[in-house]
């Protein structure tokens, strides 16, 4: 009986690779402040157009903390849904808060307080890129076979 014995080595971690995958479909982020982040998701999610991704609770940014969602939407009904839930959660807390839209991760686009739903859609429609015709080939870290 040996009481120390050397352990077997696991196999080789294989992260989960997540990414867009719906051909056509609108890409942008959204960030909002951390303590909303369940319900920003929730009212993204609402209609089925749309799926965050990747969202991130807490995320610090510039030392700021914000949540993220990288969104893939194939219809922008969604924005309704987010708006009401907004307008909804505004005015049942002290403070207000915001919600602004990226494109390309990093490059802001506008604050949802700014504009209307309207608005918003159009300009995800003008500035937003789409997922190429082959998903896997968006995904930015490439697979090592071998």
């Amino acid at each position: 009986m040996r009481l120390f014995k050397r352990s077997t080595t696991s196999a080789p971690y294989e992260p989960k690779r997540t990414g867009p995958s719906q051909p056509g479909a609108y890409l942008f982020t959204l960030r909002s402040v951390p303590r909303h982040h369940d319900g920003v998701l929730t009212a993204l999610e609402s209609t089925g157009s749309a799926r965050a991704y990747f969202s991130e609770p807490l995320a610090y940014l510039r030392g700021q903390g914000v949540s993220l969602f990288r969104v893939e939407a194939t219809s922008l009904d969604f924005l309704e849904n987010v708006y009401a839930w907004w307008r909804e959660t505004e005015a049942l807390e002290a403070f207000p808060f915001d919600i602004a839209l990226y494109v390309s991760d990093r490059d802001f686009v506008a604050s949802l307080r700014d504009h209307g739903p309207d608005e918003i859609r159009r300009m995800i429609e003008e500035r937003a890129p789409r997922t190429p015709s082959d998903p896997e080939e968006f995904k930015r870290t490439q697979r090592l076979d071998g």
